[in-house]
């Protein structure tokens, strides 16, 4: 008995220890000159300017009020603005102990954000994101001619991670999938083309499949609502001066009876497009300067 009070005594001081070594060296963490570090490797790493502010520290988590992506340096004639903001953002201590993976949780645009990836092999990296409002996303409200809203959802796995870490690669490979809903495309001030009014646009839904890597490859993004159809195609990318990256996207699109109506001021123009009521083209060019669409084979 008494031997089993000196050993609960041990373990009791024990934790307080602990708990006191703990608590000084939360007291003393140096949060700020950690995210600085971080920031600046990353930055490095993607050419994509990150801010983050001073880390936290507690007992199951490293936390942060904020990270933020900013305009990347290779595009120079964009304005450095912040694209991105993700708040409360959290590393669980708990999957990392156990598995050696490291999980993160964050607030994006009125939606959630995790990344996940093992830092024993280094070789997966993998972000969701869930019911992003992208009409907050700073990136999407500062166009200039539009306004663009709805909630979107994906999932990316990137496979080439070590090799971007090491700079031996520069474009992210693996794939991307997802969905948007509810989206709606208005034309500032009622925008016209060629002197006719551009209608806006509603979409249910729009699903994305994508293959990434220097040669992303559209596999399929499917419309449904103002237009409903298919879109596929490959985006091969300019490392150097990616607005002259080219793209070659197959179109086909049928205007809902709604839309037809709105746009009967274009018949004649469409008309050279269509195969009976469905719009199928091809787009070539450049990101900066797309050639005048051609029709596909009916």
């Amino acid at each position: 008995m008494r031997l089993l009070k000196r050993l609960l005594l041990f373990i009791i001081g024990l934790l307080l220890v602990i708990v006191l070594a703990f608590w000084g060296f939360k007291e003393n963490f140096p949060g700020k000159s950690i995210a600085n570090a971080i920031q600046l490797r990353l930055t490095t790493q993607t050419g994509i300017p990150v801010e983050i502010e001073a880390l936290e520290l507690s007992w199951l988590k490293v936390s942060t009020p904020e990270i933020a992506l900013r305009t990347p340096r290779w595009l120079a004639a964009t304005p450095d603005v912040r694209l991105l903001i993700i708040k409360n953002v959290e590393a669980l201590f708990v999957p990392l102990i156990t598995s050696g993976k490291a999980k993160i949780l964050g607030q994006l645009h009125g939606g959630t954000i995790e990344v996940y990836t093992d830092l024993r092999s280094r070789k997966m990296f993998d972000i969701t994101l869930t019911g992003v409002k992208i009409e907050q996303v700073p990136l999407i409200a500062a166009l200039p001619y539009a306004f663009v809203s709805g909630r979107l959802s994906l999932s990316s796995q990137i496979e080439n991670i070590n090799a971007l870490q090491s700079q031996q690669a520069q474009f992210p490979e693996g794939n991307l999938q997802g969905r948007l809903i509810d989206a709606e495309i208005r034309i500032s001030g009622g925008g016209y083309l060629l002197g006719i009014q551009l209608p806006d646009l509603d979409f249910s839904e729009v699903l994305f499949d994508l293959q990434l890597g220097p040669l992303i490859a559209v596999r399929k993004i499917q419309i449904k609502g103002s237009f409903d159809g298919m879109i596929e195609g490959t985006i091969r990318l300019n490392e150097k001066r990616p607005r002259m990256s080219l793209i070659d996207l197959n179109i086909e699109l049928t205007p809902s009876p709604a839309l037809k109506d709105e746009i009967s001021n274009f018949g004649t123009l469409l008309r050279s497009f269509q195969c009976g009521e469905t719009i199928k083209v091809n787009l070539k060019g450049t990101l900066n300067r797309i050639n005048f669409p051609t029709r596909n084979k009916c």
